[in-house]
């Protein structure tokens, strides 16, 4: 009997938290939404792939009617094609078919096809070198060129000097990122509810500082805790893994001091939403999980439906991976990564000020 009471009197404070309670099933079926329409096998379709055909002729046509059954191909000019590729990042490579190239397979000549790429998007381009290969297959109907040798597949970086990454500069980054979102969220949140706890709250309320320069400081002291812990992590990945760090190191620290700050800023928004110590551990959860996947750090960006990589563009983890691919495997400096910098920066105020005006401790 004692027994049954202390379990009643335990389940009656468990659901006495109801969004707690109720977050037991939600969180878990949003994630795997999430998951599931990720890895749903639809991503391919939505590579954008923008080819230069220079020869408008019979071959140029078969190849990229197949490609077009596999990709997301854009006929458009050299110009725009580069940069695409070069300077937005909106696509992994572009293919350029020379002029002659029909002729020349008609009088039995070789023509070289251009394949220009960005090795950053390295499962990008296998999805692309699978549907060439494809676009292989159905040129057997004019006489298979690609087996007689007369189109000849040059493959150039635009956006380096590295021609080939592997998954671990998908994955230590990301995972990297997720940790170090996980942390902040949950050493925010936490924070700030122990305060009510431990009466710091009540102290600070009557101390002569304002709101807003509290919650700053703590998110400051997050904000370098964060900081070091990225670094350090990209930096076993070098060492151990030999991941490249980009050209600057100075822009690299630049880059995960933006992008942390802009983590703490928004962990302030979930701390606010979290108005219970209760709720923290399914809220910061849900969070990151979601934030992770959309974001691209568990698997490449393209993977994901369209719908979501459009919902994707207004997650702080998805400009982070950005950013931090610009810096270690294209190369980029400081002043072209300071579009997205901008971004991050914004984003981080804006979450700062959402955050300040939401959170409040509890009356417990």
């Amino acid at each position: 009997m004692k027994l049954l009471r202390i379990t009643l009197k335990d389940l009656r404070l468990i659901l006495r938290d109801r969004w707690a309670a109720v977050s037991l099933l939600v969180v878990p079926i949003v994630i795997i939404l999430v998951i599931a329409e990720t890895q749903s096998g639809e991503g391919s379709s939505t590579i954008l792939f923008p080819i230069v055909n220079e020869d408008q002729g019979p071959v140029a046509n078969v190849l990229i009617k197949t490609l077009t059954e596999h990709l997301d191909v854009r006929v458009v000019d050299r110009e725009t094609a580069e940069s695409w590729v070069a300077k937005e990042n909106r696509a992994p490579a572009l293919l350029v078919l020379p002029r002659g190239l029909s002729k020349n397979y008609l009088t039995e000549r070789p023509s070289r096809i251009e394949l220009l790429t960005d090795p950053a998007a390295w499962t990008e381009l296998q999805a692309i070198k699978m549907a060439l290969m494809l676009a292989d297959r159905e040129a057997s109907s004019l006489g298979d060129p690609f087996a007689e040798e007369l189109l000849e597949l040059e493959e150039r970086s635009l956006t380096g000097s590295w021609l080939k990454f592997t998954s671990l500069e998908q994955n230590v980054p990301g995972f990297a990122m997720t940790f170090v979102l996980l942390s902040m969220i949950f050493g925010v949140a936490f924070g700030m509810r122990d305060e009510e706890a431990w009466g710091t709250s009540a102290r600070l309320a009557v101390a002569p500082v304002s709101h807003a320069t509290i919650v700053a400081g703590k998110l400051l002291a997050r904000l370098l805790v964060g900081t070091a812990q990225l670094l350090l992590l990209l930096l076993f990945g070098h060492l151990v893994y030999g991941l490249a760090l980009g050209s600057s190191t100075a822009t690299l620290v630049i880059a995960a001091t933006v992008i942390v700050f802009a983590m703490a800023c928004f962990s302030l928004v979930i701390a606010a939403a979290a108005s219970t110590r209760e709720q923290v551990v399914p809220v910061a959860i849900s969070a990151v999980f979601i934030l992770a996947a959309l974001g691209g750090c568990w698997w490449p960006f393209f993977e994901q439906p369209k719908w979501m990589q459009i919902i994707a563009q207004g997650v702080v983890t998805t400009w982070s991976m950005f950013t931090i691919h610009d810096v270690m495997l294209r190369n980029k400096d400081f002043i072209d990564i300071l579009p997205k910098l901008g971004f991050l920066t914004a984003y981080g105020l804006v979450s700062f000020a959402i955050g300040l005006r939401l959170f409040r401790y509890s009356d417990n």
